[in-house]
């Protein structure tokens, strides 16, 4: 039984005393194959050494998070285009909205999101996306906006199923829809465990299990039975069997389905 982790931040320096051996632990526990998530340019080189090291495992996706403001910028871009090129780089991401912190600089994260998304339609590159509603949910909606955006302005067209994911999905059904209708599919990791999360455990048994990918966010978001504390890959198999016990799924087809679909995506791993 092998899964695939579509979302983790191994070179958080949350890592940095036991990298390699979390990563050993996580092949040891079925993760067959992990896609790096490098969203700040700071990080780039080290996603680049990381997939150097498991060439064949650990696969980057770069972008510019829609916090990260001050790094948009001609040197970062012409950085970010390179490492883009290269054939082993999975994607554009993780790219978005973020309204939850600060939703006072909205004109700054659409410039970002811009780039990316110019990026994409140029490159033929997929794209991990990040959205979080703000406070005041129903009138400050990353996700409508970025369906919006989306729909209007991301031409990119793999010829697939699907061109991308909506990563560590907390929206409504709604907001999911308009996902699906996008051609994107939906990111669950350790908070669809979390005992009050009824609304995203809908959500995943109304989009079905063909349009599910695994993750973990890591170091964030932790399951339920180790809630607060570090996360990392290893923790995949135990967000499938939580999946698996509330859609009456075998574990073993929820690794086999949601690996179909991260491998469809995510041509070149």
């Amino acid at each position: 039984m092998k899964f695939i982790e579509t979302h983790a931040h191994l070179c958080d320096k949350a890592f940095d005393n036991d990298r390699e051996e979390i990563i050993g632990k996580s092949f040891s526990l079925g993760i067959e194959k992990i896609i790096e998530i490098s969203c700040s340019a700071k990080d780039w080189q080290s996603a680049l050494d990381l997939h150097d090291k498991y060439e064949n495992k650990i696969f980057p996706v770069f972008g510019i998070y829609p916090g990260y403001i001050d790094e948009l910028n001609t040197e970062n871009l012409a950085r970010l285009q390179d490492n883009l090129k290269k054939d082993f780089c999975a994607g554009i991401g993780e790219i978005g909205l973020d309204y939850y912190w600060d939703n006072s600089k909205k004109k700054e994260q659409f410039k970002i999101l811009d780039s990316m998304i110019d990026l994409s339609n140029e490159l033929k590159k997929i794209c991990v996306f990040h959205a979080r509603n703000g406070k005041d949910e129903k009138n400050d909606s990353a996700y409508a906006d970025l369906a919006f955006k989306l729909k209007n302005d991301w031409s990119f067209d793999n010829k697939k199923r699907s061109r991308g994911i909506l990563h560590c999905f907390s929206g409504n059904w709604e907001d999911a829809k308009a996902g699906l209708n996008l051609g994107l599919l939906i990111g669950i990791n350790g908070t669809f465990t979390y005992t009050k999360n009824h609304e995203l455990r809908d959500v995943v048994k109304k989009a079905g299990l063909e349009n599910i990918v695994l993750e973990t966010d890591c170091p964030y978001l932790a399951p339920q039975s180790i809630r607060g504390k570090r996360n990392d890959p290893s923790q995949v198999p135990l967000i499938a069997r939580v999946m698996s016990e509330y859609l009456n799924f075998k574990i073993e087809y929820i690794a086999e389905i949601t690996s179909e679909n991260a491998n469809e995506l995510f041509t070149n791993i």
